[in-house]
C-alpha cells in the first residue's frame, strides 16, 4: 500500500469497480499523482476532522478520463484531475456531513472549490482544486441532474 496521509493510500483513492469490470487501468499520471498528494488526500484528512475524525469510505475518487465518462462524470470533473472524491462519513448521514462542511468552509477553516451533496447516491462530493471558486449546492439525483447551487446558503 502507498499511504499518501495518515488515513488515506493511494490505492483507495483509485479503487472504480467500473475500471475492474471493464478491465480498464486507473492508475492516475504523474500530474494527477501530484494532485493527490498535494491537495485530495490533506483536503480528506481536514474533511475527516471536521467530521470528528470518524472514518471515512470513498466511493469514487481518481478517475480516469475513460471511467469518468464511464460512470457518467462530466468532462469538466475535478475526479480525472486527482482533485476529487465522493464520501460517507461513518455514523453521518450525507446531509450531515455536507452541513458540517459547509459550516467549516463558511468559517474560513477549509478551502473546497465544490462541495456537492448527492442526496440520489448518498454521498458528498468534495474537491480541492486550488484555482477554483468556492461552491456549495445539492444534486438531488443521478449525475447529470441540475445542481441547487443555493441549497447551503443558509449553513451557519
Amino acid at each position: 500500500m502507498t499511504r499518501l496521509t495518515t488515513h488515506f493510500t493511494l490505492e483507495e483513492l483509485c479503487v472504480s469497480s467500473t475500471a475492474t469490470e471493464r478491465g480498464i487501468g486507473n492508475a492516475p499520471t504523474q500530474m494527477h499523482l501530484n494532485n493527490m498528494i498535494r491537495h485530495l488526500a490533506p483536503g480528506l484528512e481536514r474533511v475527516r476532522s471536521i467530521c470528528g475524525d470518524r472514518s471515512m469510505v470513498i466511493t469514487s475518487a481518481y478517475r480516469n478520463p475513460e471511467v469518468n465518462r464511464l460512470v457518467g462524470g462530466t468532462p469538466t470533473s475535478a475526479h480525472p484531475m486527482g482533485l476529487a472524491a465522493d464520501i460517507r462519513v461513518a455514523g453521518l448521514s450525507s446531509l450531515e456531513t455536507a452541513r458540517r462542511i459547509a459550516a467549516a468552509m463558511k468559517r474560513g477553516e477549509i478551502r473546497i472549490d465544490q462541495l456537492i451533496l448527492e442526496s440520489g447516491r448518498r454521498v458528498v462530493h468534495v474537491s480541492f482544486d486550488p484555482r477554483a471558486r468556492m461552491q456549495m449546492g445539492h444534486q438531488p439525483g443521478a449525475a447529470g441532474t441540475p445542481i441547487d447551487w443555493t441549497f447551503f446558503n443558509t449553513v451557519s
